[in-house]
């Protein structure tokens, strides 16, 4: 008797982890890659994330950003230096019954020399908000790679054109003082030399 419990015991446990293991939603595409050619991605790289509902009923999901570790990360990739340059919009979403929705990744790099010619892997994870028995979180691996070279040159005159139009009302008014000073002191030395 007590070997017929314990199998109706162990095929309802059973039961129970086949039905959870089915998984409410999916996520779509499990890789992302973002590659910058010439210069840095800031705000919305238009790449998305489908998160697909598998069940008859509403649910809600959100997101968090993580680090994989060191034996998890790809092979010619290394961890994000903050993963607070990234994000996903929108923060949370509810999904209807067999339906998807998109999420959005945002990126916002910090355009320093440190920051070029990197190979990053960080993974956007998507969980429902929904405290059972088993819930299942989906990680994508998100791949993000810097642009190569420095823009040193361009820089320079990029901040070189952005301080005169910066500063352009305040150039004028220096150069018609100059101006008005070379004509005074072109009369003073005339007017003297035509006394003398």
């Amino acid at each position: 008797m007590k070997k017929t419990y314990v199998i109706i015991l162990l095929f309802l446990i059973l039961l129970m982890f086949t039905s959870n293991c089915k998984g409410n939603f999916s996520v779509n595409p499990r890789e992302l890659s973002i590659k910058m050619l010439d210069e840095f991605i800031q705000g919305n790289t238009s790449k998305k994330i489908i998160i697909s509902n598998n069940i008859g009923d509403s649910i809600n999901i959100s997101w968090y950003i993580d680090n994989p570790t060191l034996d998890l990360i790809r092979e010619n990739k290394t961890l994000i230096p903050s993963i607070s340059w990234i994000r996903i919009e929108p923060q949370w979403k509810i999904i209807l019954p067999n339906s998807s929705s998109s999420f959005y990744v945002f990126l916002d790099i910090p355009e320093h020399k440190d920051n070029y010619n990197k190979h990053w892997e960080s993974w956007p994870v998507f969980k429902q908000e929904e405290s059972q028995f088993f819930n299942w979180e989906h990680a994508v691996r998100l791949y993000i790679d810097t642009p190569e070279k420095f823009p040193n040159n361009e820089k320079e005159q990029k901040d070189f054109l952005s301080f005169i139009f910066e500063n352009f009302l305040v150039i004028i008014i220096l150069a018609v003082v100059v101006m008005l000073f070379l004509i005074i002191l072109y009369f003073m030395k005339f007017k003297n030399h035509k006394q003398s």
